[in-house]
């Protein structure tokens, strides 16, 4: 216990590419890849190729487990490795004091404490926090040796937490029982999704041997550079688990619609114009602003309007991370087309969120205002009413009457011609074609699913538009680029984006069976999309165009396999 093993699997032979093999069941160890090599043999009429996958196993617990066959299928053949028997024995004072020389050779897998060269601390902020309460995570690598290459970290899997990065990293010097150390702190911000005790897994992190030299380098000793060789292994530093009691939300003066919402709010609806006339639209706008996971944040509900058709325009988020915080605000849009004049009183909005610093609920509520409706400027005849004469009488005569028409060649009948035929057909065309036209718009009107498909397109194409025209504004480029792919999705599948992570994103591509050669692409793009909306470091326009031309590409994919 406390040492790693490491596991190398060899593919070998006169095939350059083979797929890379899966691992057996290693539920005993925790696994971790430790890097892929390859080279090439070349002999007089032949040549061969190599490929060697490494990882390390920390055994979880004493006792004796098998590594199972690795199989590989090509052309028809199956390649199997042996069966590998491991013992793990427990770790007594006398191997702790003197190990054996393969055991000095393998990579250490105890906690380090203070006192040692490095060491790392896994924290948190608050054990006992309600679902969906923000509790911050802090990790910290202590180091009293410069490292010549940065070390690789395996963060927990945080299941049960929805996770948020909060940069940036801080740097600093710290005393540590008498000795001086640089530390390195990241801080994550965990917001529980279930009840009861979670466990976060122990934080991983292993320094490959390259990163040390032969010569002992003390960050703080800048003269001292004389000391023996020595020969350094890699070194894997894990911190403990640690365990939090998540407490659901009060059941008392819980409010009627209340959706989970934990954290501080503010609550505003706007509307950008109060007087229209029939069938012309109307934004109705709702932000929510304040401290809490922003991004979970439910939608509003918006009851049916009466002489009102409703139209979701989506949602948008604005995220800051200012002193390790997560605050921002999150938009949502309606158009609101009236069909009838009048005046009309929007219903009131309400908001309610759980404040687990003052532990009470509270709901915001915000009226939106009263709306004018003149009639459409186009009118028309009501019933009663009396045709005007559109032709003025200003001929006073009449022409002369032609008393004496040519004859008819009586060699070709009149219903051999083609223009007689057309002229017959064409009106029954035009009234087809009006047919259509009207079915299509009654059905754009009322089925809300269809427009979605149908204005899908145009719509993602409209956002791309703005965001090629936004190079100067990194933030609203890839606002744009996110909203236009991800809404298409949404109206093609009638579904509503608001809430939902890259992963459901991917799980609704999946389930539609046609996007399965670019779910990796997309993953990769929406991640990219992330990282350009949310970090402080400006991208460069290189790589915005880059991310546009390859919006660009997946709206093509998804509007063939969507359609």
């Amino acid at each position: 216990m406390g040492e790693s093993i490491e596991l190398t699997i060899s593919l070998s032979g006169p095939v350059r590419s083979i797929d890379k093999p899966d691992l057996p069941n290693l539920s005993q160890f925790d696994v971790f890849s430790s890097g892929t090599s390859s080279n090439i043999s070349i002999v007089p009429g032949s040549m061969s190729y190599r490929t060697d996958y490494s990882y390390v196993l920390v055994p979880r617990k004493v006792g004796k487990f098998k590594i199972n066959p690795v199989k590989v299928d090509y052309k028809g053949t199956t390649y199997s490795t042996k069966t590998i028997d491991i013992t793990v024995v427990p770790q007594t004072r006398q191997n702790r004091q003197a190990p054996s020389k393969q055991q000095s050779r393998s990579r250490t897998g105890k906690q380090a404490g203070a006192g040692e060269d490095f060491f790392i601390e896994q924290t948190i902020d608050n054990d006992k926090p309600y679902i969906g309460q923000q509790v911050t995570i802090i990790f910290k690598f202590y180091q009293a040796q410069n490292l010549f290459e940065q070390p690789s970290m395996n963060w927990p899997d945080f299941k049960g937490f929805w996770v948020e990065d909060l940069p940036p990293n801080k740097t600093y010097n710290k005393q540590v029982n008498g000795k001086t150390y640089r530390v390195t702190e990241i801080r994550r911000a965990l917001f529980p999704t279930v009840t009861g005790k979670i466990k976060i897994e122990p934080a991983i992190l292993s320094i490959p041997p390259s990163a040390f030299n032969n010569i002992f380098n003390d960050p703080f000793d800048l003269f001292n550079r004389r000391r023996p060789k020595r020969a350094f292994s890699e070194k894997t530093l894990k911190t403990k688990g640690i365990t939090l009691n998540v407490k659901p939300l009060p059941q008392k003066n819980k409010p009627d619609g209340f959706s989970g919402a934990t954290g501080k709010y503010k609550f505003r609806l706007s509307l950008d114009n109060d007087t229209v006339m029939v069938d012309q639209p109307i934004t109705l706008k709702a932000v929510l602003s304040g401290t809490g996971n922003i991004k979970k944040l439910p939608a509003i509900e918006i009851p049916e309007l009466e002489n009102f058709r409703l139209y979701d325009s989506g949602s948008h988020e604005n995220i800051s991370k200012d002193k390790y915080k997560v605050t921002g605000s999150k938009s949502f849009e309606w158009v609101l087309i009236p069909t009838a004049p009048g005046e009309y009183e929007l219903p009131n909005l309400s908001f309610s969120y759980y404040d687990p610093l003052w532990k009470r609920y509270y709901t915001l509520s915000e009226s939106p205002g009263r709306i004018f409706v003149a009639p459409s400027s186009v009118s028309s005849l009501a019933p009663g009413d009396r045709p005007v004469n559109l032709i003025p009488a200003a001929r006073t005569s009449l022409n002369y009457i032609i008393t004496e028409l040519a004859d008819d060649d009586p060699s070709r009948p009149l219903y051999k011609s083609a223009w007689i035929w057309l002229l017959q057909i064409l009106p029954i065309g035009w009234l087809v074609y009006l047919t259509i036209v009207v079915n299509q718009r009654k059905r754009l009107e009322g089925d809300i699913a269809y427009a979605r498909r149908k204005q899908a397109t145009k719509a993602a194409r409209g956002a791309l538009k703005n965001a090629r025209e936004g190079f100067d504004s990194p933030g609203q480029f890839y606002g744009h680029i996110f909203n236009g792919i991800v809404g298409f999705i949404s109206d093609k599948l009638n579904v509503n984006a608001v809430g939902l992570t890259n992963n459901q994103l991917i799980d609704l591509l999946k389930n539609t069976g046609k996007c399965d050669d670019f779910h990796d692409d997309f993953l990769e793009f929406l991640n990219r999309c992330d990282a350009g909306r949310f970090s402080p470091i400006k991208p460069d326009e290189s790589q915005m165009k880059e991310i546009y031309n390859k919006a660009e590409q997946l709206l093509s994919q998804l509007d063939r396999s969507l359609n």
